[in-house]
């Protein structure tokens, strides 16, 4: 039987897109949520609020490769493996949409995970994104 353990975390997320001649933008977000270790395997998830709509988080966490899943407001799942492109989705109202992660760059380690990686869209990169988490354990 494996065991998992479950914790209140506070999470600072700081994501950065760039897109082919347009400015860089920045967003921070400041929130808290659960990390769970179920065996070797990382969950962190957390709320967050966009355009009036909850949505709920789930990133799983590994040394070489990462999933981001978003329910709600947004539905999207983001794979990421290091060295490999990677087929995801993301549901707009007129359907679902075929998207491929090309990660760049991928470290995990001690409540701090980065990710860098392009977003490929029908065959073209829709722009660059860099994502940093870094957690705590809540007082």
């Amino acid at each position: 039987m494996s065991t998992s353990l479950q914790k209140t975390v506070n999470i600072q997320l700081v994501s950065s897109i760039r897109h082919p001649n347009v400015p860089a933008e920045t967003i921070n977000l400041e929130t808290s949520g659960t990390l769970t270790l179920k065996g070797t395997q990382y969950y962190l998830v957390y709320e967050e609020l966009q355009d009036e709509k909850a949505i709920r988080t789930t990133v799983k966490l590994s040394g070489k490769n990462a999933l981001i899943l978003r329910s709600g407001g947004v539905k999207m799942r983001l794979p990421f493996e290091r060295g490999e492109l990677q087929t995801g989705s993301y549901d707009t109202p007129y359907g679902t949409l075929m998207i491929t992660t090309n990660t760049k760059h991928l470290h995990f380690e001690n409540g701090h995970f980065q990710v860098e990686y392009e977003l490929i869209i029908n065959e073209e990169v829709a722009g660059t994104y860099t994502l940093e988490l870094i957690y705590t354990e809540a007082d």
